[in-house]
């Protein structure tokens, strides 16, 4: 069972259905504040992620909740967009600086916990395949590296704030260093690159927020420049080519080639919600064919080329779109200077620290929350005209805190419950199936294990462990039969017909089949 990616998805599921029930609200719905352009955007790319889902050739079930281990399917970026515009719709000053509360509390936790594990005194039995132990509980030490750096960016930027006591910007500099600890003992680099960026951002902001415009400005120049250089460096070009040479690089740029080929041969649904995997055999260059042939990957490391690869042009504009549209609203709050916070730009510089990593990492559940989050406050903040007054904000929140509960009503109540019901049917299932299947493999009962194959929804993973299993053990019947449901249901999974064709029941025509797939599958495949 998947102890890191599956639970997130089944919790974000149900509160993102939750969310989008209240936000279905007929008063909210025609109260809405937030810019007209984000309503048109999630609601296209909710759209597009639909048809995305029915038309581009892979199974509903894989489509909605994403391959074992990685859960990025349709349901997760259905959620991601409801708390985009949900954030977009609640966020203030004042919000903001309940949501740094909790931000920070987690932050520390995970910050101790990653160090307890760099201890050797992990709590918790996970299974590591990692040569480091520090992941906290993204489960690999790379997104640990990356939410330590988003972290760290936010620590900076609040320590800039003149206004507060000497004691507390003391401490929070002191977390600050912590968090460079944090991301020192995971032995990933993600994390610097990412916490840099964010620095570089806070900065900038704050020159802007204090009148030094040209000085300001010249850092952002430097900056732009710095980020092209980095980005070409990435790309294996420029000055840092060399520099940033490394193996870990070196897989990562053969995932983008092949991202982008799967976008250009599929330019209007992609190859469907993570379907990566499925295709990056088809789609990698001959190189890689020849030259890394054992090097396979389910995702293409960067967001922003799983979006392109999941769901073709339109749904990587849909993207692109929301990310421009935070940078404009960056940009509208930089010019408005009474709204030109110490905590908007430390909003901007943990949002700006995401996406630095977003373009070299995978879409990580925990930390694409985070991403889509902040990235719906910032925007929710530069439409937000509310009297900046503290005294007079107060007052106004106790007003309406009074008149809501006045208004509470079933009615008002209705929409959140049947979101809340509707989302536990969607999102549970996976993770109560995962858990069925990991209770029924301890029991080592034959026909637990081959039920346990079928355990709605379809999972591979599952259905291939079980089906190994049952063959080790002479069950060849059992194991055949699977192992065929596995090929029907995951026509485009390499590993099914490479494990059917292994069978001791498989028939003969089964294995030239098998073999016509896999040659279909990977056509640089040697006999």
């Amino acid at each position: 069972m998947d102890p890191i990616n599956l639970p997130k998805m089944s919790v974000l599921g149900v509160l993102s259905f939750t969310l989008l029930g209240a936000l279905l609200n007929r008063r909210v719905l025609f109260k809405t504040r937030v810019q007209k352009l984000l309503v048109i955007l999630t609601g296209l790319f909710i759209l597009h992620g639909l048809l995305v889902l029915f038309f581009s050739g892979r199974t509903i079930n894989q489509g909605l909740y994403g391959i074992s281990g990685r859960n990025t399917g349709f349901l997760t970026y259905l959620c991601f967009a409801v708390v985009l515009y949900t954030a977009a719709q609640i966020s203030s000053a004042m919000f903001v600086r309940a949501f740094f509360r909790v931000f920070m509390a987690i932050g520390f936790i995970l910050m101790l916990y990653g160090m307890i594990q760099d201890l050797g005194l992990e709590p918790f039995p996970y299974i590591n395949v990692y040569e480091n132990n520090v992941f906290g509980t993204f489960g690999n030490p790379n997104f640990q590296s990356a939410f330590m750096g988003i972290f760290g960016a936010l620590l900076f930027a609040l320590v800039l704030n003149e206004s507060e006591s000497l004691i507390k910007r003391l401490i929070l500099g002191l977390l600050t260093l912590a968090c460079v600890y944090g991301v020192f003992i995971t032995n990933s680099w993600q994390g610097f690159f990412n916490f840099g960026a964010g620095i570089g951002i806070a900065i900038i902001l704050n020159l802007y927020r204090l009148n030094r415009i040209k000085l300001g400005s010249i850092f952002l120049s430097l900056g732009i420049v710095s980020g092209l250089i980095i980005l070409s460096g990435l790309l294996n070009q420029g000055p840092l080519a060399s520099t940033l040479e490394k193996a870990s690089l070196t897989a990562r740029r053969l995932y983008w080639e092949a991202a982008v080929r799967m976008l250009v041969d599929n330019p209007v649904f992609g190859v469907g919600w993570d379907g990566f995997g499925d295709w990056y055999r088809r789609a990698r260059t001959d190189s890689a064919a020849v030259n890394y042939a054992n090097l396979i990957s389910d995702s293409a490391h960067s967001v922003p080329l799983d979006v392109a690869s999941s769901g073709g042009f339109p749904l990587l504009i849909l993207y692109l779109s929301f990310v421009v549209l935070g940078v404009f609203s960056v940009i509208k709050v930089v010019k408005n200077k009474s709204h030109l916070s110490v905590n908007f730009i430390a909003l901007v510089a943990a949002w700006g620290s995401y996406q630095a990593q977003s373009l070299i990492s995978i879409n990580q559940i925990g930390l694409g929350v985070l991403g889509w989050s902040l990235l719906g406050l910032i925007i929710g903040y530069s439409a937000y005209e509310g009297d900046l007054n503290q005294t007079s904000k107060k007052q106004n929140s106790k007003l309406r805190i009074k008149n809501s509960a006045k208004s509470v009503s079933f009615t008002s109540l209705l929409g959140p419950l049947i979101g809340f019901i509707v989302g536990c049917l969607v999102s549970v299932p996976p993770f109560i199936a995962a858990n069925k299947f990991y209770e029924g493999m301890k029991t080592s009962d034959a026909r637990v294990i081959n039920s346990n194959g079928y355990l709605k929804p379809l999972d591979l993973q599952r259905m291939l462990y079980a089906a190994n299993i049952l063959e080790k053990n002479r069950f060849y019947k059992e194991s055949h039969a699977i192992a065929q449901t596995a090929t029907e249901n995951f026509p485009d999974s390499y590993d099914a017909w490479r494990f059917l064709s292994t069978l001791t029941n498989a028939t003969k025509f089964e294995k030239t089949l098998a073999k016509s797939e896999l040659d279909r599958l990977d056509p640089s495949r040697k006999p």
